[in-house]
Order: C-alpha cells, then sequence, then structure tokens
C-alpha cells in the first residue's frame, strides 16, 4: 500500500482545539457561588513574568538554528516520537530515513527541497541555491544584499555562512557544509563548517567573523 500523505489544516485544528477546551472548561468548571454568602476579600493574582525574546537579526542570526532530525529515529518510528513533528512532515522523514542513513544524494535532494531548512533566511539574501555534492558534504551559495552588505560585510557574511551551515547540519547527517556568498556577481566569502567545529559552542557569545575565520573563510574585498 502506498504511503498517503497527510495535509493538516491550521485554521481547523485551531477551530478543534477551542474546541476541546470549551468541552473541557465545562467539565471543570466550579459550581457557582452562593450570593447570599458574605462577599470574599478580593485575593492578589501572582505577576506572571514575561520573557521577551530579542528579534532576529543580522546581529544574532547565528545564535539560532533548526532542530536537529534525528534520522535513526525517524526510521525506527512511524509516528512523531517527539509529539512535537507535523504528522505528514514526519512520515515523509520515516519514508526516507533509510535512504537517507544510506547517504543517498537523491534523498538528500528530496529533503532539502521539501524540507527547505534555508527558507527562513530568503530575506536576508537575493537569493540561495543548496545542494548535496557527496553524502558526507552540502554546499550552499547565497547572493548577498546590497544594504546588508554596507553596513557590516564581514559580519553579515560571516553571520548568514555560520546560520546556514548549523540549518543544513542539522537536516542531514552529514559532516561539513561548504557556504559560498556572491557579490556583484564575484565571491565574497567561502567557507567550510565541520559538524566537529560546530559542536558544543556557545554561540550567544560567538564571534561570527572569528568562527568562519577558524573555519577557512576567505573574505574578498
Amino acid at each position: 500500500m502506498a504511503d498517503e500523505t497527510v495535509n493538516i489544516n491550521p485554521a481547523e485544528a485551531g477551530d478543534l482545539l477551542r474546541k476541546m477546551k470549551a468541552i473541557a472548561s465545562d467539565l471543570w468548571r466550579e459550581p457557582p457561588e452562593d450570593v447570599s454568602a458574605e462577599p470574599k476579600a478580593p485575593q492578589e493574582r501572582p505577576v506572571k513574568s514575561v520573557i521577551r525574546r530579542p528579534k532576529i537579526g543580522i546581529d544574532n542570526l547565528w545564535m539560532t538554528a533548526d532542530e536537529t532530525i534525528d534520522w535513526t529515529d525517524a526510521l525506527a518510528h512511524e509516528w512523531p516520537s517527539d509529539g512535537l513533528t507535523n504528522i505528514a512532515m514526519w512520515k515523509f522523514y520515516h519514508k526516507n530515513a533509510e535512504a537517507v542513513l544510506n547517504g543517498d544524494l537523491t534523498a538528500y535532494a528530496e529533503v532539502l527541497r521539501k524540507a527547505n531548512p534555508l527558507g527562513e533566511l530568503m530575506e536576508y539574501a537575493d537569493g540561495i541555491n543548496m545542494r548535496a555534492p557527496d553524502p558526507d558534504r552540502l554546499e550552499a551559495t547565497f547572493a548577498a544584499r546590497d544594504d546588508l552588505m554596507e553596513k557590516d560585510g564581514k559580519k553579515y557574511l560571516s553571520a548568514m555562512g555560520v546560520r546556514i551551515a548549523r540549518d543544513l547540519l542539522a537536516c542531514l547527517p552529514v559532516s561539513e557544509v561548504k557556504v559560498t556568498a556572491t557579490y556583484g556577481g564575484r565571491n565574497a566569502m567561502a567557507a567550510v563548517y565541520r559538524r566537529d567545529q560546530l559542536l558544543h559552542r556557545n554561540f550567544s557569545f560567538l564571534d561570527p567573523v572569528a568562527l568562519s575565520e577558524e573555519c577557512g573563510a576567505v573574505f574578498t574585498e
């Protein structure tokens, strides 16, 4: 029997969730208070602390990254073991897990198209391309934006390089990612980010330029 793609409609899912919450509220609602009883003194409600996360931008782009896809787990389970991954996407992972773990480049390309790990970065570039030249390496090329290059070109290119590498390493089980930036029709930066170089790093306090140079980055003026 062929695998069936499951499409989840966010609007329908949200409506169902609201209905379930309403039912639960009716079942567990406390009985009405006796209006004849003496009024109770109002109780102070605890103040909830609100955590405001900084907006993602060039100044902190490298600090975050996609969650790593556990392909071994995807191979072993037909349903999301984390309870968070979209069911349709998990079925896609499960279907392709064996081929991915065997280093099948066709499966790699299909995962890159379907998962689109660099989709969130499109607003920071004039174009991004991805390819899988061999089972242990991915490559990405992005065209730098004029306005971002003018502000701090080296930091911008490095921020993009680190973030692209992190997202691609999270997507597929390769050992390294080569990132090339182009500007004005010429190469502006090239670096190879290895998985072992990015392990156990505190990206919140990391200089993307220093890391990119450690990974062999060459910047062209």
